[in-house]
């Protein structure tokens, strides 16, 4: 018996973690019982110069495995089958003899883009949004975003009947968003409105969502996040979907509650104050349970 928590969204570069923060998180995750640690990607914007002392930092606490989000491939050329230790991409992790991780690095597939009439926009408008809009044209692939998913996907399905025929428990980890329930759309009521509800195509892909549900007794939970958006778990389909990601620091509630506590505003630029930022990492070093509240998935195994 064991016990795994799975997280994602670390963002360590963008946070300011240290090792330090980052040994805190570890025993945080250990004193809470747990035996595993998987991160489910975006772990830092810069994963090959610091990632895998990341990875051995929090290896050091506890065994962590993790795969990729999208910021973690901006300057990785192998995001496929990346050689750092405890990387698992579509690489089933035995927890025991009756329950899997499955874990993947995912993509999107411009599935979930809306227009203003809540139609899927063509293709091409999608992808020109992508690469005057997103962060993820930095990125290099060979091949176009609904080809990767739909190969992702074909991929899913041949582990996944495998896994169905052998009676086995499946828990997907993956980082890009598998269901349209979790995404947010604007009202369609000015440009950048519309524009966003366009970018929607590239938080996730329905055929990976579609290709899980099929497996319903198989996939009994799916945990993801990429949104930042920690809202808990919906079951659907009688599958349990998590998304609890960390995100960036501004966005926690414990920030926001520590800047009204300190008469600060909401959009406080703690770079332009280092006298207040040493007091609010001082504060954070202290409760780590409140930063951390409902950002992990936790399963008995």
């Amino acid at each position: 018996m064991g016990k795994l928590a799975i997280i994602s969204d670390l963002h360590v570069d963008i946070n300011k973690f240290t090792l330090h923060d980052l040994l805190a998180i570890g025993t945080y995750i250990k004193d809470a019982g747990e035996t595993k640690l998987h991160i489910a990607g975006d772990i830092t914007n810069h994963f090959s110069r610091e990632g895998n002392e990341i990875i051995q930092t929090l290896n050091s606490i506890l065994p962590t495995t993790f795969n990729f989000g999208n910021h973690d491939m901006l300057d990785t050329n192998n995001i496929e089958n990346n050689k750092t230790p405890g990387f698992l991409n579509f690489t089933p992790l035995n927890l025991n003899s009756d329950t899997v991780l499955l874990p993947f690095n995912g993509w999107y597939d411009y599935g979930f883009a809306r227009g203003e009439t809540d139609e899927q926009p063509p293709d091409k408008i999608v992808a020109d949004y992508k690469n005057k809009y997103w962060i993820d044209k930095f990125i290099k692939r060979s091949e176009s975003d609904p080809v990767i998913s739909q190969k992702q996907a074909m991929h899913l399905t041949s582990l996944l009947d495998d896994f169905q025929k052998q009676n086995k428990r499946v828990i997907i980890a993956t980082h890009f968003v598998p269901r349209q329930e979790f995404i947010m759309y604007p009202a369609p009521f000015d440009r950048k409105a519309v524009t966003w509800r366009a970018l929607g195509g590239v938080l996730g892909s329905k055929k990976i969502g579609d290709v899980i549900s099929n497996y319903s007794e198989t996939a009994t939970d799916v945990v993801f996040g990429h949104i930042h958006a920690r809202d808990g778990v919906k079951n659907i389909n009688n599958i349990n979907w998590h998304c609890r990601p960390i995100g960036y620091r501004y966005e926690w509630s414990f920030t926001k509650k520590w800047l009204r506590s300190h008469g600060e505003p909401q959009n406080f630029h703690f770079a332009k104050h280092p006298e207040e930022q040493a007091v609010f990492v001082h504060d954070m070093h202290r409760n780590w349970d409140e930063v951390l509240d409902n950002a992990f998935t936790m399963f008995d195994y």
